[in-house]
């Protein structure tokens, strides 16, 4: 059992927390809103970078270039390009305790270790764990000054198993995640996050270049334009703008096989477990956050 895990704890509004996001950003369409919902909260995070992963689990081995383009697409469009550090993630794990190398495992290093326990760098993964848990095989030094938030939306299996996306994308790497003493969130909502096509066209297309971006996105797939698409992601970075957007339980840390069932009698300290998002106040501030960044010129 880890003796050293630490719980999380999101600091109040007024702390600015030093953040860096590893998102599959090609994947879905909520990994952009997600970002540029960071991008439009320049009070709340001090943005260290951005690490462009994988999902080869549908789509093979070029996700992560595809990706890592989509991801500068975005930052131009917000006017971002030239102000923050993008990496490419590596390839999901295929041994445990062995490393996928990359340039954005050593981005996560690089900006964890200019952290530390007290003011410590929070990680979004919102794709594969493999780059984070990477760094943390890689450099274990970094785990006290580091706070990884883990998209794991899978509540409806909870506790006894999981198939999300994210960590069938690579099993080792979640393991490693909940094997090590790292301080970790894992969030498990969003699925409701949806919103109208005709809402986004409304308030987006016209608010500035970044909302447009972000709609005119639904449009290359009838699946982001359906009503019930999900903006999952989103979620993610709403909640440490505001922690009251979600209910939030101290949990032990399970084991996971690779059948992907949990193993509650082999724990490794606690966790944070997120759950119940608030969708009506998530999306208001999503919108008020991206029209007053926009009217100050922090995006285009």
């Amino acid at each position: 059992m880890c003796v050293g895990r630490v719980l999380p704890v999101v600091p109040g509004e007024d702390k600015r927390l030093p953040l860096l996001i590893d998102s599959d950003v090609a994947n879905e369409i909520d990994d952009l809103y997600a970002i540029a919902l960071a991008l439009a909260a320049p009070g709340r995070f001090d943005l260290r970078g951005f690490v462009a992963t994988h999902f080869a689990a549908s789509s093979g081995p070029d996700s992560t270039e595809r990706s890592f383009q989509l991801l500068l697409q975005l930052l131009r469009a917000a006017g971002h390009e030239e102000h923050h550090v993008a990496r490419r993630g590596g390839h999901p794990m295929r041994y445990p305790g062995v490393p996928s190398s990359s340039p954005g495992v050593d981005l996560i290093i690089e900006e964890a270790l200019k952290a530390s326990p007290a003011d410590p760098l929070w990680i979004v993964v919102l794709g594969a764990a493999t780059n984070t848990a990477s760094a943390i095989l890689t450099a274990p030094e970094i785990v006290p000054r580091v706070r990884v938030v883990f998209h794991a939306r899978c509540s409806r299996l909870w506790p006894e198993r999981t198939v999300q996306f994210n960590v069938v994308g690579d099993v080792i790497a979640v393991q490693t995640l909940l094997e090590s003493d790292v301080p970790l969130v894992w969030f498990d909502t969003g699925t409701k996050l949806t919103i109208p096509y005709e809402e986004t066209a409304r308030r987006l297309s016209l608010m500035c270049a970044t909302g447009r971006f972000l709609h005119d996105y639904r449009d290359r797939s009838p699946h982001f334009a359906s009503p019930g698409k999900g903006f999952f992601d989103m979620g993610d970075i709403a909640w440490l703008i505001d922690p009251s957007l979600c209910t939030v339980a101290t949990v032990a840390v399970p084991e996971l096989r690779r059948h992907l069932a949990f193993d509650h009698k082999r724990t490794h300290g606690q966790m944070l477990r997120v759950t119940n998002i608030d969708v009506p106040r998530t999306w208001k501030l999503f919108f008020e956050c991206l029209g007053v960044a926009h009217e100050n010129g922090v995006v285009a």
